[in-house]
């Protein structure tokens, strides 16, 4: 808390409460937006503006008229008050709330001056001061920034303040450094500040110069400079000088070496716009392509027509045309038309991830099994990497909050999906702007990026860098040949990190393999069994029953069956899964039992269904719970009757797993009135391999189910519940 800005918050309030415009701030010392607007506000009702707003718009800027030093003795005025509540809100002290203007409150705009790199350091509140003033950025150096991106701050606002005003000097590079030197750039190429908008467009490419050592044009030479360093400290090109020399050539060469440009030396167009512009010079070549459309041979033809060897195509889903929804999802005829090209391929997987709605728990464990499961029945590789698309404008937060968790759900489900040795090993990519890209790769949670450069206005892409494991670069979509041929595309860079793949080993027996995958993808959620990665092999046999795990305490006990015969409409024991969700949930209705466990065990129960949902897919669950004299037996039994096969056919399964708990763990009520209690404690303690597959089944018990199925299981879980309570 900051004494001086809870006194400010308190003169604005007393001021100005009940006047028309003014919204009250909080009164609580810490400098926040709703402090910085309560100052504008009330700088607009002494301008005498009617309708006072926010922000520091045209109007305020056309009525306010400078402030500077006053004579001894002079009365204080609000507009003082105003002007020193602001400069304690940005960090510079003016020597006390006083609402006169003498030298420590001078020495204060001085002090502002020279922090945001202005040449001028007179002590005058100019229509430039007072903006900048009234605005959060920060004119010092933050934490983590650093002190060379500081100087390029300074240095446009020194040179370009009548095209941008004044921009932060905090040493971080963000968009509005990165639309400074945009600016900077129009104001060297000779446009007015009426034209000039800070966007990388047609314009400013025409008038886009050509750099060569020994140039004298200082203003574009010190703008590579400062773009360079602003793209990675490995393009550092030296000092500031305004001078095309060695170091300049050197990063020059480096940056386009890192952006797969030609390696001249020279900072042409094509260069600077990289500089700039996350899409670049959209009309360069590329040699990779992603798109929607099913690839045919003549469309295949058109491609290595055009220059093209890689293409990203999508595992699954659909796309909307003028025609309706039409299939995007690759297919293996098409994949052998692409590979009789001579073309490779890249995976692409969405089915979503088009706004932040989208990012949900469990999506990214869902997307993970769907991906897994299309690229291996389609015969892809270990070694692979499949992209999964965040295709939308990401805020930072939303990236910590949503698309973070995300990606270690799919992390933590190809774990578990490559535990079993028959399972490929699949990589993870992403495709998004480049600071989701950067942030899952700082996270350790992709292995390439997949950049949504073409999105230039995206804040996702203004200010940053491109990701040092950029795989692929998309930044222009266009369409390609003619008649049969023709083709919708986007035009990607291609770093040769990710070559692609250039075949794939489909199953021999794609029956047996489907059946296969769905039983691995099962067993593999399920935390009793997830370490027996050898159980679910190319020898495995089905039709069998097996017991899998024996000991003293337990047996785990395994049947399959190749019919998937459907449970009978309203049987009280099922549970439909629907698009890998279920129809019941765990909730809070445990009666007595629930005051034996934790919010986290009851969320470990409710994780457990929900994995095992995201196996099936669509199908069904039936659970069972028998207590005889020589042991607990808790059954589940899995049908999953359209397990996909190909591109179109289906094959079915029915997977039992019993959970035999022997005599010694738990004890049958000696009357009827006697409630039956487990022994939890001693199971879980003693078998810490198995435990959180026999906990499970204290959270079957309070299963409450969602309609329609309610009428399907409400006897089977009302039993459960009267046992277990």
């Amino acid at each position: 808390m900051d004494e001086m800005v809870l006194i400010t918050q308190q003169w604005l309030n007393e001021t100005y409460r009940g006047k028309h415009g003014y919204n009250p701030v909080e009164e609580s010392g810490k400098t926040g937006w709703d402090t910085i607007y309560g100052l504008t506000r009330a700088l607009q009702i002494e301008l005498g503006i009617s309708e006072p707003a926010d922000n520091f718009g045209p109007t305020t800027q056309r009525l306010f008229k400078p402030l500077k030093r006053q004579a001894p003795d002079s009365k204080p005025s609000n507009m003082n008050f105003i002007l020193q509540g602001a400069l304690w809100c940005k960090g510079f002290n003016p020597g006390g709330f006083t609402g006169v203007f003498y030298e420590k409150t001078e020495n204060a705009v001085k002090e502002f001056q020279k922090a945001a790199g202005l040449t001028t350091q007179d002590g005058i509140v100019t229509t430039l001061i007072m903006k900048a003033l009234l605005d959060m950025s920060a004119f010092k150096l933050v934490s983590g920034g650093d002190s060379r991106i500081r100087q390029i701050q300074q240095n446009l606002n020194r040179d370009y303040n009548d095209y941008i005003g004044l921009m932060p000097c905090d040493g971080l590079y963000a968009r509005d450094t990165n639309k400074a030197l945009i600016y900077a750039l129009q104001k060297e190429e000779g446009m007015s500040t009426s034209v000039a908008n800070g966007f990388f467009g047609n314009g400013t490419t025409s008038l886009c110069p050509t750099l060569t050592p020994g140039d004298s044009r200082t203003g574009f030479i010190l703008i590579v400079q400062y773009a360079l360093y602003c793209n990675g400290k490995s393009f550092d090109p030296g000092e500031f000088d305004g001078k095309y020399g060695v170091g300049v050539v050197s990063a020059v060469k480096a940056f386009q070496e890192f952006m797969c440009l030609p390696q001249t030396g020279y900072a042409d167009m094509p260069t600077i716009k990289a500089l700039l512009s996350s899409s670049g010079d959209t009309t360069r070549a590329a040699s990779a392509c992603d798109t929607a459309t099913i690839i045919t041979a003549e469309k295949a033809q058109t491609l290595r027509n055009n220059g093209y060897k890689t293409v990203g195509r999508y595992l699954t889903g659909n796309v909307r045309t003028s025609s309706g929804l039409t299939s995007k999802a690759l297919t293996s005829q098409e994949l052998a038309v692409i590979f009789d090209a001579g073309l490779k391929v890249f995976p692409i997987y969405q089915d979503g991830g088009y706004e932040s709605s989208y990012f949900v728990k469990d999506q990214g464990t869902r997307d993970a099994y769907s991906a897994a499961s299309a690229a291996r029945r389609l015969g892809f590789p270990s070694g692979t990497t499949i992209y999964f698309a965040v295709d939308f404008d990401a805020y930072d937060y939303e990236v910590t909050d949503k698309i973070i968790p995300y990606f270690k759900e799919i992390k933590s489900a190809f774990a578990k999906m490559q535990t079993f040795s028959t399972a490929p090993k699949y990589e993870i990519g992403v495709y998004g702007p480049r600071n989701i890209c950067i942030r899952t790769q700082e996270a350790g949670l992709t292995k390439y990026s997949f950049v949504a450069n073409m999105s230039t206005g995206f804040s996702g892409n203004l200010g940053y860098p491109m990701p040092n494991n950029w795989a692929f670069d998309q930044f222009y979509e266009g369409t390609i040949g003619s008649g049969s041929g023709s083709i919708g595309i986007d035009k990607d860079g291609f770093s040769g990190k990710d070559s692609g793949v250039s075949h794939v080993n489909p199953p021999s027996d794609p029956v047996y393999d489907a059946r296969l995958r769905t039983l691995t993808d099962i067993l593999s959620t399920i935390p009793a069994l997830e370490n027996l990665s050898g159980l679910a092999n190319a020898m495995f046999e089905f039709d069998t029953t097996e017991t899998i795990f024996t000991s003293p305490e337990l047996d785990i006990i395994l049947s399959t069956s190749l019919l998937a015969t459907i449970p009978s409409e309203g049987s009280p024991n099922t549970i439909t899964i629907t698009n890998g969700k279920p129809g019941a949930y765990i909730t809070g209705l445990l009666g007595d039992t629930q005051t034996s466990l934790t919010a986290s065990q009851i969320d470990s129960y409710q994780n457990l269904l929900n994995s095992l949902s995201l196996s099936v897919r669509n199908g069904y669950l039936e659970v069972y719970v028998n207590p005889t004299a020589q042991s607990l037996n808790i059954q589940f039994k899995i049908y999953t009757p359209d397990i996909p096969v190909g591109d179109s056919a289906t094959t079915g399964l029915t997977t039992t797993i019993t959970f035999k708990i022997k005599q010694k763990h738990f004890r049958l009520p000696d009357s009827e009135e006697e409630v039956y209690t487990p022994n939890w404690d001693t199971i879980v303690n003693n078998m810490l391999l198995v435990g959180t597959g026999i906990i499970v089944v204290v959270g079957i018990g309070a299963l409450v189910l969602l309609a329609p199925e309610a009428g399907a299981a409400a006897v089977l879980f009302g039993s459960l519940l009267a046992a277990f309570r």
